[in-house]
């Protein structure tokens, strides 16, 4: 098969190769999937790109996300069949082998049925990014009636965040550091009010549209940088939930007048969810897709023979959609 991978880590374009590999065989409770899509995450070229780390295996086919068709079964598997369209994610979690190739092999439970309506590069994006901001919106309470906050609003997770909160009822207030175009699509997702996260008086803005009382739940891209502010606009019994960390390994925490409020922060890392919250979001997912309303912002389609410069793209065009692999 046809295959992406990288021997040793560092820049794209020093180290990642595409050529010719053995075809994996499914064992006991694996699926087959031929593979049409890889989804190219931060977590994946990051990873790659961090030369002071050996790779944790001889070779890496990296990505965990990816959607094709199941090609063939191992033993004890149920609830798939040979030729459904499928998508998949956590493929290369803790494994060598992951998306960036014709085919691959991973536990059954990563394999989640596609929707009639969704292409194969839609369904690329289904995995960390669309589990990300599903979680994201459903990890504290029912947002129905409440206020979603969502900073960052137009990058990958952050789009979904603005779906799904709409989609569960909330009111959702959005903000995104791109300009004029940025504004309006995060408009097109469905956020009620897109304010721009540059302006000095976007914490008098916000708190402002909640009538002074704040918001109810903030999905946070960034919670080393933006804590401080978040806590002045979080109202009572209020959440934030973490996805990402990307200024600071730590977080400073205000104690004081947060017992009042009743103030919850989660931290969430959808690689290690347990099995019903894989499965309520799984399926949270594709209910939403199936329904015809969930917007895929792509930021671009590579061959496998250019999985480098996929990886480039997707290094240096944040906040612009995903970047997919179409194999």
């Amino acid at each position: 098969m046809r295959a992406g991978w990288y021997e040793r880590t560092g820049p794209a374009a020093d180290v990642i190769r595409t050529g010719e590999m053995e075809t994996p065989k499914p064992g006991a409770g694996e699926a087959l999937v031929r593979l049409h899509a890889s989804g190219v995450n931060p977590s994946d070229y990051k990873r790659r790109a961090n030369a002071n780390v050996a790779p944790e295996f001889p070779r890496v086919v990296p990505h965990s996300d990816g959607a094709g068709v199941v090609a063939g079964l191992g033993a004890g598997v149920a609830g798939l069949r040979e030729g459904d369209r499928v998508w998949v994610y956590n493929a290369q979690w803790r494994r060598a082998m992951g998306t960036a190739a014709e085919y691959v092999c991973l536990p059954a439970r990563f394999v989640k049925p596609l929707p009639a309506g969704a292409s194969f590069i839609e369904g690329a994006c289904f995995g960390i990014p669309a589990m990300t901001g599903y979680h994201a919106v459903h990890v504290a309470r029912p947002v129905a009636g409440r206020t979603v906050y969502v900073p960052g609003a137009t990058g990958r997770v952050g789009a979904y965040a603005v779906q799904f909160a709409k989609w569960r009822g909330a009111r959702v207030i959005a903000s995104t550091g791109g300009g004029p175009d940025r504004i309006e699509a995060v408009r097109a997702l469905g956020a009620d009010v897109v304010l721009d996260r540059r302006a000095p008086d976007l914490e008098a803005r916000i708190l402002a549209e909640t009538g002074g009382r704040g918001v109810d739940h903030i999905v946070e891209v960034n919670l080393p940088a933006n804590m401080a502010f978040d806590e002045r606009i979080l109202g009572e019994g209020g959440s934030i939930v973490s996805f990402g960390a990307a200024s600071a390994p730590s977080v400073p925490v205000t104690q004081t007048g947060r017992r009042a409020r009743n103030m919850g922060l989660h931290f969430i890392f959808v690689y290690l969810l347990d099995d019903a919250t894989f499965s309520a979001t799984c399926a949270g997912i594709n209910e939403r897709a199936a329904a015809g309303g969930l917007i895929h912002r792509v930021g671009g389609v590579f061959a496998l023979a250019d999985l480098a410069k996929a990886h480039d793209a997707a290094e240096k065009a944040t906040g612009t959609g995903h970047f997919v692999v179409e194999i």
